[in-house]
């Protein structure tokens, strides 16, 4: 998926400036929280290279790499009036 895709999705950019980090350089990343504790993460833009987004949901270490399934789990949650 695309950070375009993510950011329509409507998750929020979250920069990490050197001086938080501790890294080299500032990167950022995306998260869409659904306001009961989960929430979704996707991979630093340092490590999604040719803008492959992955994203993974709390602690599960599987990684989402399909907007429509992003898409499926948002509306699900919205469904259950989770979010």
């Amino acid at each position: 998926m695309t950070e375009e895709e993510l950011i329509e999705e409507g998750f929020n950019r979250i920069d990490v400036p050197v001086e938080e980090s501790g890294d080299k350089n500032d990167y950022h990343y995306y998260i869409f929280s659904f306001g009961n504790g989960f929430t979704l993460y996707s991979s630093e833009n340092t490590d999604s290279p040719g803008n492959k987004w992955r994203v993974t949901f709390d602690e599960f270490s599987d990684n989402i790499t399909d907007i429509e399934d992003i898409q499926v789990l948002i509306a699900l949650f919205k469904k259950w009036k989770v979010i």
